[in-house]
């Protein structure tokens, strides 16, 4: 019997014997730390065609294409990654708002960072970067409209009909948050009258009245509003909030946090993303009247009693938390 012959995987007259493909992945991860980024891309061009890259190497290959000013290509990259959820959400965030900025592309920087902002996966660290890079990208995006005047079509106006409290109030949290993100790409000088009252809503998610504060804010609306969140009120420019607010204060109250449970990461995941998700809710409020030790030393007392491990006296620091916890389950279960 004539014995079978192996024949080699063809593509496009290029013949791929086996193991060509990890080698062109070894290659390309060799190349890529020796900072050849061209000859790196190439081969995890080839390499693509034949196997579906896993994220780690995805990322080496965005990096790439990132040096070699293949900017459209990585963006396809990231967005299918985030689509599909990878593990590594959070390093792929950071490298599609680099592209996004190397695109020149503000608007959706804008976009991204408003949902990021009430992300419980980020720190407070991260997110104190995101309103920094978001209040740059906001006058970026300006800026770009005001040099491409009347070359480009104008910003379409928000709906007003939409905006109205009566029909606001009448969507969920969801409908809501959508339509206020797609107002960040919109004309709302017709609509700044319904958003302040959105604000002052109290049939309005804590998160909601934010989101829409920041909406204000970045078109530099200076009308002051009068804000009341969880029993405290306070008149705030939307261009000028006051300082220090809750999202100012997240990083000294984590630092706390870090100090009492560096040995239970667990506890101390769920008590740095409270505080994150509290702290967002709050804005441009803060913890009044208690020191960042005391808010963090709550917090800690909060995460234990969910665990069953001990009661906390009745405070009003205690009860201010789980006030704040029970807004954030209403976004949650909606």
């Amino acid at each position: 019997m004539k014995k079978k012959q192996h024949v080699p995987k063809t593509k496009e007259n290029i013949i791929f014997f086996p193991g060509m493909v990890e080698k062109l992945i070894h290659d390309g991860l060799a190349f890529a730390e020796a900072n050849n980024h061209l000859e790196a891309a190439k081969c995890f061009d080839q390499a693509k065609e034949h196997i579906e890259l896993d994220d780690t190497i995805l990322i080496v290959y965005i990096l790439s294409l990132l040096e070699t000013n293949r900017q459209p290509e990585a963006k396809l990259i990231c967005e299918d990654l985030l689509n599909k959820k990878s593990p590594l959400f959070e390093q792929i965030v950071e490298l599609y708002l680099t592209i996004l900025l190397d695109l020149k592309a503000y608007h959706e920087v804008d976009s991204v960072l408003n949902k990021l902002l009430v992300d419980k996966r980020f720190s407070n660290e991260r997110k104190k970067n995101f309103l920094q890079l978001k209040e740059l990208s906001g006058r970026l995006a300006k800026e770009q409209d005001s040099f491409l005047g009347s070359g480009t079509e104008p910003n379409p106006s928000a709906d007003k009909e939409k905006f109205a409290i009566e029909e606001f109030e009448k969507l969920n949290f969801s409908k809501q948050e959508a339509l206020i993100q797609e107002a960040f790409h919109q004309d709302i000088k017709e609509v700044i009258t319904n958003i302040i009252e959105i604000i002052q809503s109290k049939k309005v998610s804590p998160t909601i009245q934010t989101l829409a504060l920041l909406l204000l804010g970045s078109n530099g609306v200076t009308t002051n509003i009068l804000i009341e969140k969880f029993g405290l009120k306070q008149i705030v420019n939307p261009v000028s909030p006051p300082t220090p607010n809750a999202m100012e204060r997240v990083e000294s109250v984590t630092q706390h946090i870090n100090s009492i449970l560096e040995k239970d990461p667990t506890k101390l995941q769920l008590t740095t993303g409270l505080v994150h998700s509290h702290a967002y809710a709050l804005f441009p409020l803060d913890w009044e009247a208690y020191s960042d030790e005391d808010v963090a030393q709550e917090y800690v007392n909060f995460v234990e009693t969910l665990f069953g491990n001990q009661s906390v006296p009745p405070n009003e620091l205690n009860e201010f938390i789980k006030l704040l916890e029970e807004s954030t389950d209403v976004i949650v279960d909606e």
